[in-house]
């Protein structure tokens, strides 16, 4: 998944200009930006429950201590977007172009790197894209293939009569169950998902839909004390509205010995 985004804008001026040191002057802006990477058309930004999500900026000083109370105007170049002094946001319509919209935030003249929201249609359908995968384990450990990856596809109504179509930069959240048993997302102490960074693998339970609505995850298994064993793995997806349920869809994870002599 991305987010998240960091840091500044730049200190006072070159050469022989002095920082102040006055603890109440912002010398640098933290944007934390938005949680979700994308929006939906005309709606405010919300997180997965339906509440309104407002962008949050953070005012430092010299010392780079957060500044209580330091105020900020909120804004964004692109014409899809309403941007308040609150710091929510409504999308108008969707972008033409599909790249992402701009959001800043500035206190004074000091003006934030920009965050980014794709313009969405709402996801309201979550399928997988195949019945089940099979892990092969050894005495270290068994993890899905390079390309074994288990996927699914998250859908939107664009309008009405309409075939559905997918719906990209929309969060994805995954969960195995063991024997009818949910495991909690911490628990890595049989199984977990995974993606690769710098070649090693990093227990992730979230991702985030691709241009193509597509969202996937790997999965690592530990041991195995049977001569076979299965695990299901489930996603699931919010519609960013309240008073509705999460929807989910699974796959079956088949995982076998190594009997390679």
């Amino acid at each position: 998944m991305r987010r998240r985004l960091a840091v500044l804008a730049a200190v006072l001026g070159t050469g022989c200009t002095e920082v102040t040191t006055d603890p109440n002057a912002v010398v640098a802006v933290r944007f934390d930006g938005s949680a979700y990477p994308s929006i939906v058309a005309a709606d405010s930004l919300r997180d997965s429950l339906g509440a309104l999500q407002p962008l949050v900026a953070t005012g430092l000083n010299y010392k780079g201590d957060p500044i209580p109370d330091a105020e900020f105007v909120f804004s964004s170049p692109d014409t899809v977007l309403r941007v308040f002094d609150s710091g929510n946001v409504f999308a108008t319509r969707r972008k033409t172009d599909a790249t992402p919209a701009r959001v800043f935030a500035t206190a004074g003249s000091l003006q934030s790197v920009p965050d980014s929201l794709f313009v969405v249609q709402r996801a309201d359908s979550l399928k997988r894209n195949q019945e089940a995968d099979t892990i092969i384990v050894a005495s270290g450990g068994g993890a899905s293939a390079d390309t074994g990856a288990v996927t699914f596809g998250v859908f939107g109504d664009t309008a009405t009569g309409k075939p559905k179509a997918p719906v990209p930069s929309w969060l994805v959240s995954f969960q195995l169950r063991y024997h009818g048993t949910t495991i909690p997302p911490t628990d890595t102490s049989y199984a977990y998902t995974f993606v690769v960074t710098n070649n090693r693998r990093v227990p992730t339970h979230i991702d985030t839909t691709d241009a193509g609505g597509i969202a996937s995850r790997r999965l690592f298994v530990r041991s195995l004390s049977v001569p076979q064993d299965t695990v299901v793995l489930i996603a699931t997806i919010r519609q960013r509205k309240a008073n509705t349920s999460p929807i989910r869809d699974s796959a079956f994870i088949v995982i076998r010995p190594n009997t390679t002599p």
